[in-house]
């Protein structure tokens, strides 16, 4: 999950599982059509069980056997997966894939030569061919053939970006192979490129770590040390360096790298993952992060962290805890994984335990910052706001000096002492979050609309309002500010003109359909006004009973006299997000 501020207009994912019984279908039509139904709601393991039925009634179907070999690669079913490989290995469509998964099965099995055939995959993409070079080479170097495996990497040619990748994998070859000069040599020469950053934050981090194994091992405190700073400079929060740095300070044995060629093959698949892992990229991301799990010696926590990240926004909430459940406590990604569980179950509408769950983590944690984030957002989603506030003063005491983030900590914490009615507390934050950063929407919008509604410094009040539209021109819930501030001081042309652009773009929301119709009407729009007030109630989320009786008692009366109505909600600009917990994000990797 990436981070954000609060201010994600949604409602919790709901984490309802389609039943998994399919005796209730009795035809391949039928099957097929729930396999195809489940695949798209992301219940893999689900069409995987349709996906078996529909083979039962027509096993030969080359159309079936793709979509089922594609359907169990990627829910891990890999061992079925490629039984159907070996049918579909010279099939135009699903070629590609099957022979990868042979190869890794090969791989995986020790058979090294027949892993290099079968990942020899004609008229590959860039990509296939960065992968399959790698996993040929991998498949080398589990053969004991080390300088076949490395001449591989060299030769593979392609975009510049390969070179990271190339690079990384050099120096792991090297490492397992026993030779840390060499391994040395190369990892420094990835670090020394300041490209490799933007290429791939996660093969920069991942050399640092290993660069430092290698320096532990050798006996160089120092240079083992220098070499995590490397990466903690990119990513000061990121838990496996942070461990690794607590493990060489103390004089503990270091564990290299790898523990085989295997790992490596996994580690390669990962490492690539990683990089495509968003928008259209994340399926076939899935797809990696399942073939490494199939061909690792073991289960590998970073792995199961990326497997409940996509499960995660594929809103398979249940399946994210049971990736997260797996990884040990003695982990590094442990800390990451009890507080994405904690928002999880949160989003799974299993509030109490979210609570104490994280209230557990924080009492683990005591000097974790993304502990006692993630604590105060789902107690501001819950409006127990004073918790939260005692919550985030604790934060900012954790919190470094020049905490990038700092001014959401005060951001959050003037909107508990807002929710509060605390507002000589409430201001100071939102004017120190906007002094760390000036140029936050959301705090402009906030304290803006906050002046307005309250009618203090207006004008300054309306200009921040419009400086936070125009920073986020598409944003309905700001957009809807700007108008309501317009309606509050009676300027209800202007806040027509705002508050349909809001709706435009937010068409759903109850409060916007409820602030137009407030504005239709005192521009005698009346029947308009009745329009918005009706979608208002039939709004997404549903608007809490309280408001819905002032809708309904507008749609019977209409509007009283101007001025009468002002203060009738009284709703701060982030309330109808009050009900949602921040995203923390992978807090074991860099945001």
């Amino acid at each position: 999950m990436a981070s954000t501020a609060a201010g994600a207009a949604s409602e919790p994912v709901e984490s309802a599982q389609p039943a998994r019984a399919t005796g209730d279908v009795q035809s391949l039509p039928g099957a097929y059509l729930a396999a195809k139904a489940a695949q798209s709601e992301g219940a893999l393991d689900v069409a995987t069980d349709y996906f078996d039925l529909a083979l039962e009634f027509d096993p030969d179907s080359d159309l079936l056997r793709q979509e089922a070999m594609f359907a169990f690669l990627a829910d891990g079913r890999f061992d079925d997966g490629v039984a159907l490989a070996a049918e579909l290995r010279d099939d135009p469509d699903a070629g590609k894939v099957a022979r990868i998964a042979l190869g890794l099965a090969a791989l995986r099995d020790a058979r090294a030569q027949e892993a290099v055939e079968q990942l020899a995959i004609s008229d590959p993409s860039e990509l296939d061919s960065l992968l399959v070079g790698h996993l040929a080479a991998w498949a080398e170097a589990g053969d004991g053939r080390f300088d076949d495996a490395i001449k591989r990497v060299d030769e593979i040619n392609g975009a510049p970006w390969f070179a990271i990748f190339n690079l990384y994998q050099k120096g792991l070859l090297a490492e397992l192979q026993g030779e840390p000069a060499e391994a040395r040599r190369v990892l420094t020469l990835l670090l020394d490129d300041a490209a490799s950053v933007q290429t791939s934050p996660d093969a920069y981090l991942a050399a640092a770590e290993a660069l430092a194994r290698v320096e532990a091992r050798a006996g160089d405190e120092a240079a083992a040390l220098a070499a995590a700073e490397r990466g903690l400079e990119l990513a000061p929060t990121y838990d496996p360096l942070l461990h690794l740095r607590g493990q060489i300070e103390a004089g503990e044995e270091i564990a290299p790298t790898l523990a085989s060629a295997r790992d490596g093959a996994a580690e390669a698949l990962y490492i690539l993952g990683q990089a495509i892992n968003r928008g259209d990229g994340q399926q076939v991301a899935l797809l990696y992060f399942q073939f490494a799990q199939a061909v690792a010696d073991t289960s590998s926590p970073k792995l199961l962290t990326a497997l409940a990240g996509i499960a995660e926004r594929a809103s398979r909430i249940d399946l994210a805890i049971s990736y997260y459940e797996q990884i040990p406590e003695t982990s590094p990604y442990r800390r990451t994984a009890e507080l994405q569980m904690g928002l999880d179950l949160w989003y799974a509408d299993r509030k109490e335990e979210s609570l104490k769950h994280l209230e557990r983590a924080v009492a683990a944690y005591p000097d974790d910052l993304q502990a006692h984030l993630a604590l105060s957002d789902v107690l501001s989603a819950s409006k127990e706001y004073a918790r939260a506030a005692e919550i985030l003063e604790r934060a900012l005491k954790i919190a470094p000096e020049d905490g990038a983030n700092n001014w959401n900590i005060y951001y959050q914490r003037g909107i508990a002492y807002e929710r509060l009615k605390e507002w000589d507390k409430a201001e100071p934050n939102f004017r120190r979050a906007l002094e760390l950063s000036p140029n936050q929407p959301q705090v402009l919008n906030y304290l803006g609309y906050s002046w307005v509604d309250m009618n203090r410094n207006l004008e300054e009040g309306l200009e921040m309002i419009r400086t936070a539209v125009d920073l986020r021109p598409n944003d309905g819930y700001i957009i809807d500010s700007l108008g309501w501030a317009y309606y509050r001081l009676e300027r209800f042309e202007e806040a027509v003109e705002q508050l349909e652009r809001a709706v435009l773009i937010t068409p759903a929301d109850p409060t916007i359909n409820d602030h137009l119709g407030d504005a239709y009407w005192r521009v005698g729009r009346e029947r308009e006004a009745r329009f918005q007030w009706e979608r208002a109630l039939r709004g997404t989320p549903e608007p809490e009973p309280d408001v819905a009786e002032k809708i309904r008692a507008k749609l019977a009366d209409g509007l009283g006299p101007v001025g009468s109505d002002v203060g009738h909600e009284n709703e701060a600009p982030a309330e109808r997000a009050a009900n949602t917990p921040a995203e923390q994000g992978d807090a074991s990797r860099p945001n």
